[in-house]
């Protein structure tokens, strides 16, 4: 698969993930963004794909290439999933700070960070690795 194709279904992959998550989640959260609950979450989407893309491009730093994507070793999907943890943690303690954000009653928590995002970006990140290397070994 060409380099091109692979960036475009990672973003696919990654967009329609973050999105079912996004939408599903919603009630978790109190919205204090003055932003329209649809469109909130669209961002809200967009921008976990330049997270997950972001926490891709670190692995593929430590593997000194992209290739590993076409087979990512246990190693790969432990970082993705550190990383993942360590930015949601950054996200929602900087978020829910400057008040754009609170959690509804009904969020878990650990140590007053939503166990949704806390799980999010890792469990995004890992799927959609999984579903892209399923997609490399039918071709």
């Amino acid at each position: 698969m060409g380099a091109v194709k692979q960036f475009l279904i990672i973003c696919f992959i990654v967009f329609i993930l973050s999105m079912i998550w996004e939408f599903s989640h919603q009630i978790l959260y109190v919205d204090l963004s003055g932003i329209e609950k649809y469109a909130h979450l669209v961002i809200a989407s967009f921008m976990d794909v330049i997270i997950i893309l972001s926490l891709f491009m670190i692995v593929s730093l430590k593997n000194k290439n992209a290739v590993w994507i076409k087979k990512p070793c246990l190693f790969d999907y432990v970082l993705i999933s550190l990383f993942g943890i360590i930015a949601a943690v950054l996200i929602e303690k900087i978020n829910l700070t400057l008040g754009r954000w609170e959690y509804a009653t009904i969020m878990p928590t650990i140590l007053g960070i939503g166990i949704s995002p806390l799980v999010q970006l890792s469990l995004t990140g890992i799927v959609s690795l999984a579903i892209l290397h399923h997609f490399e070994k039918e071709e």
